[in-house]
């Protein structure tokens, strides 16, 4: 496509068929915005066009959102559209808005990025649109018709992370666990509605069952001691009749009489345990916290995981009616449970039926014991299910050949982010989508593979008005040199090529360690939210950053402090509050490598919200020609050009690492290997 061609943030959305996209006729039906023969708007439906007016978004993101909602009610044709923008420009906004129109209009919607980060990033700015418009009491009612399909530890799911929601194996194992057929839903409700039916009668049943186990111990005790007592009369006897002599027991006797002493102690111990029997009120309040806690998950679950066919909203607020007057059952409970009536014993079980029980049991006689569900996931498998009943799937474009018609069933739409990035046979894989008639692909091909403002698009980019404000920028750190932008000159470095032949320089390693550390600080002191991000091209400078701070913050749950680690390749369509920039390279002849792919550099440079540090060597990239020439005689002009020595932590992280590094260096010495390999530098 012609650059001069693009004119806006979100440019041109530009429409063709798939069959000339696959036969690479892209001239072929360029002008044609609009089907006469299909009705204009996006099913007309106001509800969508309040969240595109409420998404605060600019006129030529709008016109390109409403574009690709109208491409779907085009059933004669299919079609190709092209969202382009530069970035930072809000393309990853336009497509969650697209998106959660979509997901309102129930179009059957496959979402593809060629990187988990990309997916990722995609399927976080849905889920907070989601819950922007949800019901705070039910949240998360409506997430069962969003699947995000993919490998969990790639794409960076944590335990307590809100993609759970949506993630699909564990979708599988909660739908698992609730459509059970002996120990599932419909059986966990039915043992607490049994209970509060007849609370008295299961608090018998309970002392009952004591009194049995206690008496059948008791027996058991019995024998064992009468048979104890004949074996000790019996060794007596035997004893008495030959010369007392020491016996060494050999290992399996001495084995044998240790487990027989140490089980009777806990056999003794049983009985004892057994003995302290709960009072009624201990047993109705623990019984009832147990029982009612695990169907309140299950509730939350099954409104979470359904898809909302299965499920209705009005089955939904029985379920958050019963959740209310659980909380009611447990404050009677818990105000009660210390007065002196209670303390002497004499709760009154009349009392407890008449004021809470029948209230909470009318709740749970309302709630559903059955679902439609239960029936089909005994034939069908439970991953199908999932992906057959989601209006959005999100997943990686190689992931997407995975979805034929027996996963999925047919698909209305393809959307693409991040589509410049994209191998051709990723591309034709998803393309051939089984029922696919409309694909959108949005994208920039000045990124990978396919500065910013003037280097890259000729000075069109402009700020946005609330990037312009001075409540948008940040300052984490104290001093000039964590500003908005900085380059910190790391001279004293030294690259270093392993085994896998990918350099490292462990200098800079100690510099970014150390700042994530002053930021870790700033933010556990501050309680304040920061995402930190450190990019680079190269992988052998990643395993060495990151092993250097996993440990650390590898396990944190991400509440207030992330820190990501990736390549430049891993880092597309994601970003952080701070992105730090490890350039690596360090020698006297300005060679840089694949660092000059100005790509790489492009996407590299345009990961910050708020801050983008610079960490390299001067020398090197002043002297490499390359865009980071640029970026340096630039940081200078505008004096956001600093020395790592200028920072007294900084500077004696560095001296720490070249002493480490000298250490290694004369410990690796030895007569018969000489000096080891190691570049000059």
């Amino acid at each position: 496509m012609d650059q001069n061609e693009k004119t806006s943030l979100v440019d041109k959305v530009f429409s063709w068929s798939i069959k000339n996209i696959l036969n690479r006729d892209l001239h072929k039906n360029k002008a044609t915005e609009h089907c006469d023969r299909c009705v204009n708007g996006p099913d007309g439906s106001d509800r969508v066009l309040d969240i595109i007016r409420s998404a605060k978004l600019n006129t030529s993101q709008e016109a390109a959102i409403l574009s690709c909602l109208e491409t779907r009610n085009s059933h004669h044709e299919d079609s190709v559209k092209l969202i382009w923008g530069p970035p930072g420009t809000g393309k990853t906004k336009t497509v969650a808005t697209l998106l959660f129109c979509l997901l309102k209009l129930k179009c059957k919607t496959v979402v593809c990025a060629p990187t988990n980060t990309a997916i990722v990033e995609v399927a976080l700015r849905l889920l907070s649109l989601f819950k922007e418009t949800c019901e705070p009491q039910h949240s998360t009612y409506g997430l069962g018709n969003i699947v995000l399909s993919g490998n969990r530890d790639r794409m960076g799911i944590k335990e307590d992370g809100v993609l759970l929601d949506v993630f699909l194996d564990e979708r599988v194992g909660k739908l698992a666990n609730l459509f059970s057929p002996y120990s599932g839903w419909k059986q966990r409700l039915d043992s607490l509605i049994k209970f509060l039916e007849n609370t008295e009668a299961k608090y018998e049943k309970y002392v009952h069952l004591l009194e049995e186990v206690e008496r059948m111990k008791e027996e058991e005790m019995k024998k064992k001691k009468e048979a104890a007592d004949k074996k000790k009369q019996e060794t007596k006897e035997v004893a008495e009749q030959k010369p007392k002599a020491v016996k060494i027991l050999t290992f399996g006797e001495f084995v044998k009489k240790t487990f027989e002493r140490v089980s009777e102690e806990l056999e003794k111990d049983m009985v004892d345990l057994y003995k302290k029997k709960q009072e009624t009120k201990e047993f109705v309040k623990k019984t009832f916290d147990s029982l009612s806690e695990e169907l309140e998950k299950d509730m939350v679950d099954l409104y979470t995981h359904l898809p909302k066919s299965f499920i209705s909203l009005k089955q939904v607020k029985s379920m958050v009616a019963a959740r209310q007057a659980f909380q009611r059952v447990r404050y009677f409970l818990e105000e009660n449970y210390n007065r002196e009536d209670f303390k002497k014993g004499s709760f009154k079980f009349e009392c407890f039926n008449r004021v809470i029980s029948s209230d909470c049991l009318q709740a749970l006689r309302l709630l559903p014991g059955r679902f439609e569900v239960s029936d089909m996931l005994e034939n069908k498998d439970t991953k199908n299910f999932c992906l057959q009943n989601a209006d959005i799937i999100f997943c990686t474009a190689s992931a997407a050949a995975d979805m034929n018609p027996i996963r999925t069933g047919p698909i209305d739409l393809l959307v693409v982010d991040e589509a410049a990035q994209l191998k051709e046979c990723e591309s034709v894989a998803a393309l051939q989508l089984y029922g696919l008639r409309h694909a959108v692909l949005i994208g920039d091909e000045l990124q990978l593979p396919a500065m910013v403002h003037n280097e890259f698009y000729d000075g069109r980019i402009t700020d946005a008005a609330n990037v312009q404000e001075t409540i948008y920028q940040k300052r984490f750190l104290q001093g000039n040199m964590f500003g908005s932008f900085s380059f910190i000159n790391v001279g004293r470095g030294n690259e270093e090529f392993g085994d896998g032949h990918s350099p490292k320089n462990m200098v800079e390693v100690a510099v970014i360690s150390e700042i994530i550390s002053n930021l870790f600080k700033v933010s556990s002191e501050k309680r304040m939210k920061i995402s930190v991000g450190v990019v680079s091209p190269y992988k052998g400078q990643v395993r060495a950053i990151q092993e250097k701070t996993k440990s650390k913050y590898g396990s944190l749950s991400g509440d207030l402090f992330t820190l990501n680690v990736r390549s430049v390749d891993g880092f597309q369509g994601g970003e952080e509050d701070i992105i730090i920039i490890s350039t690596v390279r360090s020698n006297g002849n300005g060679k840089v490598g694949f660092l000059n792919n100005r790509q790489r550099a492009n996407v590299a440079l345009t990961r910050a919200r708020h801050c983008l540090w610079v960490v390299g060597n001067e020398t090197t990239l002043a002297l490499s020609g390359s865009i980071w020439a640029k970026l340096i005689s630039e940081s200078r002009t505008r004096k956001c050009f600093f020395d790592a020595t200028e920072e007294k932590n900084l500077r004696d992280a560095m001296n720490d690492a070249l002493l480490e590094d000298v250490s290694s260096s004369f410990g690796s010495l030895s007569i018969r290997n000489g000096l080891g390999r190691r570049n000059a530098w």
